[in-house]
């Protein structure tokens, strides 16, 4: 039988401060469990839950890492729309929200707070100062969470690796001389007599080598070498980080905001630099290994990258049927509800009234796993999407990867709004378009007048 995340999370802190040596009461072990577990279950998250913390720390062995990485994502502002219920208190006294901005709060407290400084001067942050999204705001919260929840009971030196680590989570940095690990290194040398801590010099370097681990550890998705497995993640992301919102029955959300979710995690992979994703530092991880990270990572950055404009390319054209027949609609509208291993084919969908995809150019190429991928689907099912994608794999297959690519960027030329939905499907290839449309036009019935003038 295996543990709910609740439990596992209370375990991992018992067993952490057990290896530490540290004596807390099982009430305070539950108290910090039920704070982390319940800072990562809000309704936005798909992807950033417990089961994710569990995750990263799986083949993690040092205790502060442990206890770092259950408090990495804590906050994750923008997906929760703002802090989690249950830390709002507790971190309103040291962060503001002015409207959809947040700022370091400077006061009294602030300012005399050793612990909170300490989190100040290894993120190099200052009172007052305005925190992106982007540039560690989530991850500066989490680690003042951290820092002072666990403050009570570990010595100001474990705090400070603790820190460290979740600091290091701020992803896709190049090591430049803006931020490095060496930088880091330096930093916690300084701050080491600043703030009496204790590390002594192979200490210091240790810490970085361990915060190196945490940060490969929480993007290690990226160099999955079952690509499937590796969208899996992706998915969830899209729907996660657009705040599609999804029920139990299919698909309840607009075509119009699924297309932008596709296009906007399709536009961050096809400009994420890969060699910025995962870290080396004084020989950790080994050359060999890092290596391997690197070379897999771009592998699945390229296959991704492909995958997400065929889905994109799909989905801009249902939009475009959907506005030039009248006005966005729920997807589920013109394809069908989700059809997996629970409703099978319980459930009409739109590739039901399609013929054998065949062919309309000659010689046309694809990229072999990324038809496996549209055709079988990525490693899971959701309740609220289909792991496969047969509308888009029949396009793919019809079209090749050099035809849809012309059209994707026609789609660009849509989203800039340099043109009009319907000049946009007078582009794509008539076959396509024909039959997509009557396809739908059997499941979505309301739209099957106006559709016939692309029949």
């Amino acid at each position: 039988m295996k543990r709910a995340p609740i439990h596992q999370i209370i375990f991992i802190l018992q067993e952490s401060f057990e290896e530490l040596n540290v004596k807390i009461s099982d009430k305070d072990v539950e108290h910090l469990g039920l704070l982390i577990h319940n800072s990562m279950i809000g309704n936005r998250r798909k992807f950033h839950l417990p089961e994710h913390v569990l995750s990263v720390m799986k083949d993690l062995k040092n205790p502060l890492q442990k206890l770092a990485v259950l408090f990495h994502d804590a906050i994750y502002f923008q997906v929760d729309g703002g802090y989690p219920q249950n830390l709002q208190d507790f971190l309103e006294d040291y962060a503001m929200i002015k409207g959809d901005e947040v700022f370091i709060i400077r006061n009294d407290i602030t300012e005399h707070d050793t612990i909170f400084r300490l989190v100040l001067d290894i993120f190099r942050f200052s009172l007052g100062q305005k925190l992106s999204p982007f540039q560690g705001l989530n991850e500066f919260l989490s680690a003042v969470t951290a820092a002072k929840l666990l403050e009570p009971f570990l010595l100001p030196k474990q705090l400070a690796t603790i820190i460290t680590c979740i600091e290091a989570t701020i992803p896709f940095r190049p090591q430049t001389e803006i931020w490095s690990f060496k930088q880091n290194e330096n930093n916690i040398e300084r701050l080491n007599n600043k703030y009496q801590l204790g590390y002594k010099a192979k200490e210091i370097e240790n810490s970085i080598k361990l915060s190196v681990e945490v940060a490969n550890a929480d993007v290690l998705n990226f160099s999955d070498t079952n690509t499937g497995r590796f969208l899996d993640n992706t998915w969830l992301l899209i729907f996660e980080s657009n705040n599609i919102q999804t029920n139990l029955d299919g698909y309840s959300y607009s075509i119009i905001k699924y297309r932008q979710g596709i296009m906007r995690t399709e536009s961050f992979i096809r400009t994420l630099n890969p060699d910025n994703i995962f870290h080396e530092y004084k020989g950790t991880p080994t050359k060999e290994i890092f290596t391997n990270f690197r070379t897999q990572a771009r592998s699945n950055l390229l296959i991704a990258c492909e995958y997400l404009q065929i889905k994109l390319l799909l989905a801009t054209i249902l939009e475009a049927f959907a506005i030039v027949t009248g006005k966005d609609v729920p997807l589920s509208l013109l394809t069908g509800g989700v059809r997996n291993s629970t409703t099978k084919h319980q459930i009409d969908r739109v590739e039901d009234f399609l013929d054998t995809p065949k062919p309309l150019y000659e010689n046309i190429e694809h990229q072999p796993e990324v038809l496996h991928l549209l055709e079988y689907g990525r490693e899971t099912e959701t309740s609220f999407d289909m792991k496969n994608s047969p509308l888009s794999a029949y396009v793919y297959k019809s079209l090749g990867s050099k035809r849809c690519a012309e059209i994707i960027e026609k789609a660009r030329d849509l989203f800039s709004e340099k043109i009009y939905y319907y000049e946009f499907l007078d582009f794509v290839d008539k076959p396509i378009i024909s039959a997509l449309a009557k396809a739908c036009a059997k499941v979505a019935t309301t739209r099957a007048k106006a559709l016939a003038k692309y029949f």
